[in-house]
């Protein structure tokens, strides 16, 4: 599989994954506040209006993101230089979202998995478009 090829498949993973979170605005508050609680052990989520609007809003924005880089994969040979700014974005992002969890005091797991996650994903997305985009060069 080409450099080019694997970084397609990346960018559609990606997508696929937060495009899930659409659905995921339209969820019960109680389904919200069962997962917050008894499966990330995070106690009892806040009912109260700003926690409503943010659980939904943050879940239509993963959606509305991933319908961007959904886009960018079916019009690969247009869009495809967008990669980098995505990556560097992610990348940002992830750093972010570190600190973020580090003031938050989310458990361990979150901190660790969340932002160097994302870090790392948007590393590797750079590295395959800069190897594509030699491979691509040396091929002209």
């Amino acid at each position: 599989m080409t450099a080019d090829r694997l970084l397609w498949w990346l960018m559609r993973l990606d997508a696929c994954v937060v495009l899930c979170a659409a659905p995921c605005a339209l969820l019960p508050f109680e389904w919200m506040s069962t997962v917050h609680r008894d499966w990330l052990g995070l106690g009892e989520l806040p009912d109260a209006v700003i926690t409503r609007y943010m659980a939904r809003s943050l879940s239509l924005l993963y959606a509305l993101h991933g319908a961007v880089v959904f886009t960018i994969t079916i019009r690969w040979r247009e869009y495809r230089s967008m990669v980098p700014v995505l990556a560097y974005l992610h990348t940002a992002l992830g750093a972010g979202l570190f600190l973020a969890d580090l003031n938050a005091g989310v458990p361990w797991w979150w901190v660790a998995s969340e932002g160097p996650g994302l870090v790392a994903f948007g590393l590797v997305k750079l590295f395959l478009y800069r190897r594509a985009s030699r491979t691509v060069t040396a091929e002209s």
